[in-house]
């Protein structure tokens, strides 16, 4: 199903560069009826919900765009795992220096600091002579502090990551993909956690289970495919109930949407109620 929101294809595919805070995706007033209809929403809630979907689906643009550039960023970590391992071991070996080699190496860099590279080493032993005529060796030693510091911060930012790894017990399948994808799975699974909370608020029922899919929420999301980010919801999704993998039923065999932990991460944004049996 193709995207042919013309909002969406006129944000940048850069996720570096600058971004509004605020997004708000146009959706046709038929599109929007139909959405109100698949969530199950009363006609007098209606317009309260189209304008919760128009901020909902602005939202996804949003979130979509800042999973992408966490998975971007993420990519390089094992490249970047070992400058900040080196890092560390470079920080310890500074800390650990004698009194003398502090001297030495804080002279050698406020030398550089002051006059640059020096085209002799009897240029370097003048430099070094000016520095401790002026008094200044404390800065010279201060100086091997700061270095310690900067090698630190250098170990801290390449060993940083934007998002935090898969957890152990997903059943999910899209959960169980490549971790680097991580944060296109909880973006997607925000949206729904919000879905929910959005048709509460409408006295909507509850069809769109915040802990597990069914083919309500299929049916939702092939409806609002075009006005969401290309790439926003797991195709696994789409693959298992077109293979019919969901029961022919009125009440459909449902597939585990949230990890085991992800009810406790989300007590305090959403009162969660306990799985249904179906």
């Amino acid at each position: 199903m193709g995207h042919a929101n013309g909002f969406a294809e006129a944000l940048s595919a850069d996720p570096f560069e600058p971004g509004r805070h605020q997004i708000r995706v146009e959706i046709p007033q038929p599109v929007l009826e139909r959405l109100s209809e698949l969530a199950g929403i009363p006609a007098h809630y209606r317009p309260t919900f189209a304008n919760s979907l128009r901020e909902l689906f602005g939202q996804s643009h949003r979130w979509h765009r800042i999973a992408r550039r966490s998975v971007e960023m993420d990519s390089a970590a094992k490249e970047l795992g070992r400058i900040a391992k080196d890092a560390r071991k470079l920080k310890t070996k500074i800390d650990k220096l004698s009194k003398q080699a502090q001297a030495t190496l804080g002279l050698h860099a406020l030398r550089l600091d002051r006059y640059g590279e020096a085209e002799s080493p009897e240029a370097v032993r003048d430099q070094i002579e000016d520095i401790l005529r002026s008094g200044c060796l404390d800065q010279a030693i201060q100086k091997v502090d700061y270095l310690s510091w900067a090698v630190g911060r250098l170990g801290s930012a390449a060993a940083a990551e934007t998002w935090p790894r898969l957890q152990k017990g997903s059943t999910a399948r899209w959960k169980m993909a490549d971790d680097r994808m991580a944060p296109y799975r909880d973006t997607f699974d925000r949206f729904v956690i919000e879905l929910g909370k959005a048709v509460e608020v409408c006295n909507g029922p509850g069809r769109f289970d915040p802990n597990e899919i069914n083919s309500y929420l299929i049916s939702f999301l092939e409806a609002a495919l075009p006005y969401l980010p290309k790439g926003f919801v797991p195709k696994e999704l789409f693959e298992s109930h077109k293979n019919g993998e969901q029961s022919a039923s009125s009440r459909p065999k449902k597939f585990r949407l949230f990890g085991r932990g992800l009810r406790r991460q989300t007590a305090g944004l959403l009162r969660l109620p306990s799985p249904r049996r179906p």
